[in-house]
């Protein structure tokens, strides 16, 4: 399953609280792309996903915001 969190405007610790209330009721192995402008959010999301075993699939630099695909193990 593949969802979509759109945390642009929201900053630190926001996004990142988003993202952890969404994947809470997702089944294992389910998808979610996320986009947010926060200047901390790339090391924000790394270390959640390191500290919680969730998978950062990729993670890039678009115009005016960043998007990030995190998979549930």
């Amino acid at each position: 399953m593949q969802t979509s969190l759109d945390a642009r405007g929201k900053s630190c610790p926001l996004p990142i609280v988003l993202i952890a209330k969404s994947f809470r009721e997702a089944q294992s192995g389910a998808r979610m792309t996320v986009q947010a402008d926060d200047r901390a959010f790339p090391e924000d999301v790394k270390a959640w996903c390191k500290k919680t075993g969730h998978s950062l699939v990729s993670l890039e630099n678009k115009p005016g915001y960043y998007e990030a695909v995190i998979q549930k193990p």
